[in-house]
C-alpha cells in the first residue's frame, strides 16, 4: 500500500471516532473531505469499476495469444429415423435407420499473430452401433490431427492489436489515476461552497445584529432629536433586508451541505462544519516542467496515438478487402477405424487435407475502392484533428499553470484587502455611532467588508482548485516530487 492509501485509510478512522463522539456534528477539513470522497464517492467507485473492466479486457487480449483448449463430446446421441434411399431402378425407399452414438474430442487452438492465422491440434474418438437385428458398432479414431487455417493476402488483426491494446490499458491506468484526482477536485469545489456559503451565513448573521443594535441606538437618537426620520426608516429598511438575507443565506447553506454529503456519501443526519484551509502554495513551478510531466503521464496522449492508429489500421483493412480473398487450409494426422477400441489404434492410417480456396470480386460497382477511399480521407482528417488537439491542449496546460502562478500573488492582495476592509467597517460603525457619516457609507463600508471576505475566500479556492488540476493534468504530485499512483485489487 502507498502513502496515499494509508492517509486516507488514517483519515477515516479519525472521522469514524470523531462521528462515534460527536454523533451528528463533524468538523471536516478539506483534506478529509477529499480522502472521504477517494474513499465513498460514487465517482471513485465508477473509477475503479472502470479500472476492473480495462485491467480484464486487456487480461483477455493476451489470453487470446495462448493456447486454448477446448473439450467437446456427446453420451450418447440416439438417432432413430428413416431415410431416403435411391435404389438401382431409379426410385426411392425409405429405410430406417437406427444407431446410437458417442463423440470425444480434445482440441488444442493457437493463433498465430504474426501471420494472422490459426494452427489446431485436435484428437477425437467416435463410437457408433447400429440398432436392430444384426446391427453392429464400430470405432473411428483421429488420434492425432494438426490443422493450419492461413488467410493470404488478407488484413492481419493480431497485427494492430499488439500496438494497440497495450497502449490502451495504459491510457486505461493513466485515466484512472485522472479520475480519482478529478474526485478531488470535485470534493474541493464542493467544499468551498459550503465554506463560502457558511461565510455568508456568518455575515448574514453579524449584519443582522449590527443592523438590530444600530436600529435600537437610532430609535433612541430619534426620540430626542438627533438622528432625521428619514435615516431612521433607512435603518429600519436595513434591519428587515438583514433580516432577509439570514434566511436566504440559512437555506443556501443546507443546501451546499447537503450537496457535499451526498457527494462524499454521508448520512444526511451529519451536520458539517468546514474548515478554512491556508492557502494551498507549493514551490515555483515551471511552465516547461509541467509541460513535460503533461506529455508523460496525460491519457490524452495515449488516445491521441490511438486514434491514429485505428485509423492506420482500417486504412490497410480496406485496401487488404480490395485483393482477392484466398484461404489456406492444410491438415495432416493419422485416422483408424475397427470393431474394437484396441485394434482401432493399432490400424492407423495416414490423413491429409489440403485446401485453397479463392474469392474474386468481379463486379462490385466500386464499393471496395469507395471505402479504401474513406479509409485514406478519415486517416488524413484523424492526423490534423490530433494535432489540432495536441496543440489547444498544450496551451491549456501553459494557461493553467501560469493561472497557479499569478493566483499565489493575487491571494496574497485579497487577503490585505479583506483585512483593511474589516479594519474600516469597524471603523465606520465607531463613525456612525458619533454621527459622523451617514447610512448610507456605514452600508457601503459593510458591503466592502463582505466582497472582500467573498473574494479571499473564492482566492483560497482558486488556490486549491489550480493546484489540483495541475495535478490532474500532468498526474504528479508537486509536494512529493513524484508521479501520483493509486493502488488497486484488480481481483474481485
Amino acid at each position: 500500500m502507498n502513502m496515499k492509501g494509508l492517509w486516507i485509510i488514517v483519515c477515516l478512522s479519525v472521522l469514524a471516532f470523531r462521528l462515534s463522539a460527536q454523533e451528528r456534528q463533524l468538523r471536516l477539513t478539506i483534506e478529509e473531505a477529499m480522502a472521504l470522497g477517494q474513499a465513498q464517492s460514487v465517482a471513485s467507485m465508477e473509477s475503479r469499476n472502470n479500472m476492473l473492466k480495462a485491467y480484464w479486457t486487456f487480461r483477455n487480449y493476451k489470453a487470446d495469444r495462448l493456447p486454448g483448449i477446448s473439450f467437446s463430446g456427446t453420451l450418447p446421441s440416439l438417432n432413430r429415423q428413416l431415410n431416403s434411399y435411391q435404389q438401382e431402378d431409379g426410385s426411392y425407399k425409405f429405410i430406417p435407420n437406427n444407431y446410437l452414438s458417442e463423440y470425444l474430442g480434445l482440441t488444442v487452438r493457437q493463433v498465430i499473430p504474426f501471420t494472422g492465422g490459426e494452427i489446431y491440434l485436435e484428437s477425437n474418438l467416435e463410437r457408433m452401433d447400429q440398432l436392430g437385428a444384426g446391427g453392429t458398432g464400430s470405432f473411428l479414431a483421429v488420434p492425432f490431427s494438426v490443422t493450419l487455417s492461413q488467410p493470404l493476402f488478407a488484413y492481419n488483426p493480431y497485427k494492430w492489436q499488439k500496438k494497440i491494446e497495450p497502449l490502451r490499458f495504459e491510457k486505461s491506468k493513466s485515466e484512472y489515476v485522472a479520475n480519482l484526482e478529478n474526485v478531488n477536485i470535485s470534493t474541493v469545489s464542493c467544499y468551498f461552497d459550503l465554506l463560502t456559503s457558511m461565510s455568508n451565513l456568518e455575515n448574514a448573521r453579524q449584519n443582522r445584529r449590527n443592523a438590530s443594535e444600530l436600529y435600537k441606538a437610532a430609535c433612541g437618537k430619534e426620540k430626542i432629536g438627533t438622528i432625521s426620520g428619514s435615516d431612521l426608516m433607512q435603518l429600519r429598511v436595513g434591519l428587515l433586508n438583514a433580516n432577509a438575507n439570514v434566511l436566504t443565506a440559512e437555506n443556501d447553506y443546507l443546501e451546499k451541505m447537503n450537496a457535499l454529503k451526498i457527494y462524499l456519501g454521508l448520512a444526511d443526519s451529519i451536520e458539517i462544519f468546514p474548515v478554512v484551509p491556508e492557502l494551498k502554495k507549493i514551490s515555483a513551478v515551471g511552465i516547461e516542467d509541467v509541460r513535460r510531466k503533461a506529455y508523460e503521464n496525460n491519457p490524452i496522449y495515449d488516445n491521441l496515438k490511438i486514434r491514429l492508429i485505428e485509423a492506420e489500421a482500417n486504412v490497410a483493412k480496406m485496401k487488404r478487402e480490395r485483393l482477392p480473398d484466398v484461404n489456406l487450409n492444410l491438415s495432416v494426422g493419422t485416422t483408424g477405424s475397427h470393431p474394437t477400441f484396441a485394434r482401432t489404434y493399432t490400424h492407423l492410417d495416414n490423413r491429409q487435407v489440403a485446401q485453397i480456396g479463392i474469392s474474386i470480386p468481379i463486379l462490385d460497382w466500386g464499393k471496395r475502392k469507395g471505402n479504401y477511399i474513406q479509409a485514406k480521407a478519415d486517416y488524413e482528417l484523424t492526423v490534423n484533428k490530433t494535432e489540432r488537439e495536441e496543440r489547444e491542449f498544450d496551451e491549456k496546460v501553459r494557461i493553467l499553470a501560469e493561472n497557479f502562478l499569478d493566483q499565489q500573488e493575487l491571494a496574497k492582495i485579497y487577503r490585505e484587502a479583506e483585512s483593511v476592509a474589516q479594519e474600516r467597517y469597524h471603523i465606520a460603525l465607531n463613525r456612525f455611532a458619533v454621527g459622523d457619516i451617514s447610512v448610507t457609507d456605514l452600508n457601503y463600508a459593510e458591503q466592502e467588508k463582505d466582497d472582500a471576505r467573498r473574494n479571499y475566500i473564492y482566492q483560497l479556492y482558486l488556490s486549491w482548485y489550480y493546484y489540483y488540476n495541475l495535478r490532474y493534468i500532468t498526474l504528479f504530485d508537486f509536494e512529493k516530487g513524484t508521479d501520483i499512483v493509486y493502488d488497486y485489487e484488480y481481483k474481485r
